[in-house]
């Protein structure tokens, strides 16, 4: 708000009273822009008319308005050079030059300076250049202005009390108002706590206040918050957007204060309090906003709730972590009434449902409930002791329009709006009866076995069954018991004989079965971790009950539904979370942890997807940089320690998963809701207790490994990352490892640690890799323990696709192949052919003794020895089909004779005898091989080899694709044949589609489903190309084929005879739906399914118009095929289904670029006016919702994107004049998706209750 302009300055400077208060107002203006002063002297009111200078200053500071170092002031009125002048030469006269040196003279005037032939700089300029003066400022009423508006806080007193610009009282600045209503929390209010996700409502109102004068109304809970929501905007908005708001914005609060700026312009107002009464006349001035609250709310736009996501952003910026913002959200019930009093730092009022508080016990016990659950209405009346839920109800209506409600009811839900807070106005009321019915209905809520869904019922994802309680009443109840456990004393509350924790505990061991049946605990489902919070010691015995025991019925516990996306969440889930809250607890830490580990004792699929597993809950809690629990450093260790003892085999696990790594990760666990169990003096952790923890954890790890060859070697994977004392101490082990189990073969521990050393040698310049002094080190225990195996170093090579081998160079990676072979020359020669088979043996990665057996100088003989050892010795890696292949390329005919005399013989499998052959040349003289085998192995041959001759004539490419018929593999030919499939005849192309068909089934052909529809799309484009390929053949190939054709909206040759011929589209239909009429078959036939599925997937693909050419709809064709497919559906019975097909169609009809305001094109819209079928207005209906496909949405969106379409068809419909029935059915269909809306922002406020 701009509290004070020119003019106002200009007309105080004509009153007699301007010379006495201007030297106040200056004072005041110094003393808001700078923080210390040696010398301030302003004398002002009577004071100000003594003789001397107006002012004195001397200050180290300096501002734009203020000059640092010491300044002489002097006030005036009268604009221009003349004045200004005169005063210079009047001050200059009477002061001494020693004085002028050192001070700075500031001149003041309440008018604008208007000498237009000389500016006011250039005067500045002049009198500085005359050196008199240390400097010379002269400060107009334009400079007056801005540096008030820097202090709207001086601009304010001086505009009510001295100038009268502004009413005394009932009128506030943004600023004043922000500053008097943020500072009324603790910490001081944020703007994006007020804003939260409602930005869009934001938006819209800053355009209203900055418009053009308007009564804007906006419903909400209480005045106040309108109020702080508007000026919270208005700070939140762009620089350039607040500013002009901020400087002509004023919160009016009483009649008075509205009378008197009526008679002022270009102002923009939110009215509260008393000034409401005169909105009505402000909202002719300028924008004006107000609140309506109660009844007249639902009657304006409201201002809903943001959620608690929404809110967390500001509350971070008050200094809140995030996780205990978003808890504040929620116990404030997302309203800024309750946060205020939660978070207030001022006495506040009771809410006004306190007096009834007593009347509506019940219901803020039961937390939240559906009107629609019988069950729950059932628990509420008993809760309250009334004739029946009806009469509850009653008394809980009239809080609802109250300005602080205690509770939400969005569409069939009731909730507590704050339970926490309205606990400490009820608490003190809860009786020994209520206590009693409390405890029965907690009890039969939470033992309440809960129906599974029939076969027939109707799927839903949100499926409740009928006979269960709903679950806003679990959770509330669930809620009640943990404030009663822990917020007693807020309360008030009195528990006879007992305590409300005894209270609560009784409760939970009060359930059926408790600790004996795994039922009771599944039952408690979602609200496990609550109940848990609220009761952790029969919480924790009942899970030690029954892992003490039979432990067969825990174990069902781990119920996780595979990959079923429906299916429901395993129990164990909510267990595991329940006791990470509590093993936040220090007290309970170890108890928590050893129940942890017998559940990962008992866990089915401990490496499932599924990160929710015993195992990894105890990490969480108990990871070195980010633990998950208030215990110390000593109290985690002991943990460990306890786990080590109870449950080692896990222990071992859990020490793997803490040992420290390298860009490893976490997520933080649940924090308990509402139980405080954070220390006094919590240990900050510091560098130093990472450090210790993680030596405490590679401690225990060694001494668990110590004597396990593979606990060492993952010890031995995982040292890198430890500190060097934790190094040396791993070092330490695998030496005396070494030293206990000494062989001729490499030691696996060996063979680790030598890989490990050789990849940071690799990448020695890396800031990761160990230090040289240290792998000098490491080499030199790795030469104490070196193994007389000579292939304990070679086998590097062929345990990794790309070894470690001497050092990273970014610019030339080296080759391994060219070592590997060096590797095998250098066996072959000493250990000759037989050396090679061992050698694959014992390497990890054997089909690369193949690979680079290419490369070798192997002679014939050698290959052929190697060869027959490979095929005698079953050698892994395919070394049999890799020798087989080098010699066929190297040796030619010789081969093929010297395996005929020598290798054959010994394989008496024909499938055998052809896996040889497959790494051949394809080509003539290698299928002659293969026939001189026999015909079973020829046969074999062709059934197995996985490609086609491209470098070959037409003649040999198609007597190869002759041997893939023969042997059933025509599907197959199609993508092996891809690159040359435009040299193939049409005739065999469809004959490959035609034998196709029946191998479909295969399994992997052709790599799997989507390489096999990417080929068949290249083969329907070639046959679409050609003159000689019959389109009817076409079609009905793409029929056939339809299931496997890629969904990539490309126009099928069949669309266009579905587009031309009626009774082909109506033949279509038959294959789905029967007569209307007709009887449904008793048995239906696989192939008369599997016709039906492709038809389906047909109608549903189909959108190309009839009639339809780049854009355009030709009306007589689009006709005529609309009334011959109705002819054709009436012989068939099929009428009503026909009518929906074709307006499904209809709504595909394409959008005008040149005329976009208008849809459907005229001649669609004529079709549906002509035909007049209420059917197929129906199918056009549905597909202009079913056609929207898929969608996202943010968290708590609402119906913004419906009410977007809702207005598209709105306007359509409208511009439809020439045609009523469809200009009606898109008003219909815009109708339907402003219900769609509504109903999406129902759903999104009834997801914000959602704690």
């Amino acid at each position: 708000m701009q509290w004070i302009d020119e003019a106002g300055l200009a007309t105080w400077a004509k009153r007699l009273d301007a010379r006495a208060y201007l030297p106040d107002m200056i004072a005041d203006l110094i003393r808001a822009s700078i923080g210390d002063a040696s010398r301030f002297r302003f004398p002002g009111g009577d004071a100000g008319q003594v003789r001397g200078w107006d002012g004195s200053l001397e200050t180290t500071e300096q501002t734009s308005f203020v000059p640092a170092g010491k300044s002489k002031w002097e006030f005036g009125s009268g604009a221009g050079a003349t004045k200004a002048s005169k005063d210079y030469r009047k001050r200059t006269d009477e002061t001494d030059p020693a004085e002028m040196a050192e001070n700075t003279l500031v001149l003041v005037n309440l008018e604008k300076w208007d000498t237009p032939q000389e500016k006011l700089t250039d005067w500045e300029s002049a009198r500085k250049a005359e050196g008199k003066w240390k400097d010379v400022r002269y400060l107009d009423a334009v400079e007056l202005v801005h540096w008030l508006d820097h202090h709207p806080a001086v601009a304010a007193l001086y505009a009510k009390t001295v100038l009268e610009a502004a009413p005394k009282d009932g009128a506030l600045s943004t600023d004043e108002f922000w500053e008097m209503y943020s500072t009324r929390f603790r910490p001081p209010l944020h703007e994006k706590v007020v804003i939260g996700d409602r930005q869009e409502i934001a938006d819209d109102l800053l355009k209203k206040l900055a418009g053009p004068a308007q009564a804007i109304m906006l419903g909400a809970e209480s005045a106040i918050e309108v109020v702080a929501f508007a000026v919270a905007a208005i700070r939140m908005a762009e620089p350039a957007v607040r500013k002009a708001l901020e400087i002509k914005t004023l919160i009016i609060e009483s009649e008075a204060a509205a009378r008197f700026l009526s008679r002022h312009k270009n102002l923009t107002f939110i009215t509260t309090q008393k000034g409401d009464d005169m909105s009505g006349m402000l909202s002719t001035i300028g924008p004006t906003l107000s609140a309506a609250t109660g009844v007249q709310a639902r009657q304006h736009k409201m201002l809903t709730r943001s959620s608690a996501n929404g809110m967390v952003d500001g509350f971070i910026e008050m200094g809140l972590e995030r996780e205990e913002g978003y808890e504040l959200a929620h116990r404030c019930g997302r309203s800024l009434t309750i946060l205020e009093r939660l978070r207030s730092n001022k006495p506040y009022q009771p809410p006004e449902w306190e007096r009834q508080a007593s009347n509506l016990k019940a219901a803020f016990l039961a937390g939240g409930w559906s009107v629609r659950q019988e069950l729950d209405k059932t628990v509420l009346k008993e809760l309250s002791g009334l004739a029946d839920y009806a009469a509850l109800e009653e008394k809980l209506l009239p809080t609802i329009m109250l300005a602080d409600p205690p509770f939400d009811r969005v569409s069939e839900y009731w909730q507590v709006r704050a339970p926490v807070d309205a606990f400490s106005f009820y608490g003190h009321l809860i009786g020994e009866l209520d206590l009693q019915r409390l405890r029965e209905a907690a009890i039969k809520v939470f033992s309440h076995v809960v129906e599974e869904p029939s076969r027939d019922q109707k799927f839903s994802l949100n499926y409740v069954s009928p006979a269960d309680y709903s679950k806003w009443l679990r959770d509330g109840l669930a809620l009640t018991l943990l404030i009663i456990a822990t917020m007693d004393k807020v309360g008030g509350l009195q528990v006879s004989n007992s305590t409300p924790q005894r209270f609560v505990d009784e409760i939970l061991s009060a359930l059926p079965d408790w600790g004996r049946n795994h039922r009771t605990l599944k039952g408690l489902s979602e609200q496990t971790v609550l109940l848990a919070e609220a009761a952790p010691n029969p919480f924790l015995t009942a899970l030690e009950f029954m892992l003490g025991g039979e432990r067969s019925e825990i174990v069902r516990l781990f119920s996780d539904q595979g990959d079923d996306i429906f299916g429901s969440s395993s129990p164990h889930i909510y267990i595991l979370w329940a006791l990470e809250v509590l093993a936040w607890d220090p007290k309970l830490l170890s108890r928590t942890a050893i129940i942890l580990a017998k559940l990962a004792e008992l866990d089915p699929e401990p490496d499932s997807r599924y990160v929710n597993r015993p195992i990894n809950s105890l990490r969480a809690i108990l990871l070195s940089w980010s633990p998950n629990t208030h215990a110390t450093l000593k109290q985690r260790i002991a943990c460990i320690d306890n786990l080590i003892a109870e449950c080692p085999a896990v222990a071992w696990q859990l020490l793997v998963k803490l040992l420290p790594k390298s860009h490893a990760t976490s997520s933080p666990t649940q924090k308990p809701k509402l139980r405080d169990v954070a220390p006094i003096h919590e240990e900050t952790l510091t560098f130093g207790l990472v450090w210790d923890s993680e030596h405490a954890v590679v401690s225990r790890a060694i001494r668990m490994a110590d004597g396990d060859d593979e606990r060492v070697i993952l010890l031995v994977k995982s040292f890198s990352s430890f500190r060097p004392v934790d190094r040396e101490a791993v070092l330490q082990l695998v030496d005396s490892h070494l030293a206990k189990h000494e062989a001729e073969e490499a030691n696996p521990v060996w063979s680790t640690l030598h890989a490990e050393v050789a990849r940071h040698e690799f990448f020695a310049d890396s800031d990761w890799a160990m230090a040289e002094d240290e792998r000098r080190n490491i080499e030199a225990l790795l030469d104490r323990h070196r193994p007389s195996d000579p292939f304990a170093e070679d086998k590097q090579l062929f345990d990794d696709w790309m070894p470690h081998i001497g050092r990273y160079k970014s610019d030339d990676l080296g080759d391994p192949d060219d070592l590997r072979k060096d590797v095998l020359e250098r066996i072959l020669l000493r250990d000759g052919p037989l050396g090679i088979i061992e050698f694959a043996h014992r390497v990890a990665l054997p089909h690369l003794v193949g690979q680079a057996l290419n490369r070798t100088e192997v002679s014939q003989p050698q290959l052929l020895a190697l060869l027959a050892a490979a095929i005698t010795s079953n050698a892994p890696g395919e070394l049999a089909l890799s020798a087989s292949a080098l010699g066929a390329r190297r040796y030619g005919q010789e081969w093929v004779e010297a395996l005929h005399d020598q290798i054959f013989s010994l394989v008496d499998d024909a499938s055998e005898k052809a896996k040889l052959l497959l790494g051949w040349p394809i080509n003539q003289s290698t299928w002659d091989v293969a026939k001189s085998l026999g015909q079973d192995a020829y046969d074999e041959y062709w059934k197995r080899i996985n490609f086609l001759p491209h470098e070959c004539t037409l003649e040999v490419l198609l007597q190869a694709i002759g041997e893939f018929r023969r042997m059933q593999r025509s599907l197959e030919v199609l993508g092996y044949v891809h690159r040359r499939l435009r040299e193939l005849p049409t005739e065999l192309i469809f004959s490959l589609l035609d034998e196709g068909l029946g191998q479909i089934a295969h399994a992997n052909i052709l790599g799997g489903g989507g390489m096999l529809s990417y080929y068949l799309d290249a083969v329907f484009k070639e046959l679409e190309s050609r003159a000689d390929a019959r389109r009817e053949n076409i079609a009905r190939q793409e029929y056939a084929y339809l299931p496997l054709l890629s969904n990539d909206n490309r126009q099928l040759v069949l669309y266009d005879l579905l587009a031309q011929d009626p009774a082909l589209f109506v033949d279509v239909l038959s294959h789905v739906y029967r007569g209307k009429k007709s009887e449904p078959k008793t048995e239906v036939t696989d192939q008369e399914k599997s016709r039906a599925r492709v038809s389906f997937r047909l109608l549903s693909s189909f959108k190309k118009l009839p009639g339809s050419k780049d854009g355009d709809v030709n009306l007589v064709e689009l006709e005529s095929w609309v009334a011959g497919v109705r002819t054709e559906a009436a012989i068939r019975d099929l009428s009503e289904i026909a009518d929906q097909h074709i307006g499904k169609l209809l709504a595909y009809a394409e959008e005008d670029a040149a005329k976009p305001a208008s849809w459907p094109p005229a001649s669609v819209c004529t079709v549906i006016e002509r035909f007049s079928s209420e059917q197929i207005e129906k199918g056009f209906a549905l597909e202009c919702f079913n056609k929207r496909g898929v969608y996202s949405k943010a968290i708590h969106e609402g119906g913004a994107q419906e009410r977007a379409l809702a207005e598209r068809y709105r306007n359509w419909s409208d511009e439809a004049v020439e045609f009523p029935r469809t200009a009606r059915l898109l008003s219909n269909v815009a109708d339907s998706w402003t219900a769609y809306a509504e109903q999406e922002d129902l759903q999104a406020e009834v997801d914000k209750l959602k704690r």
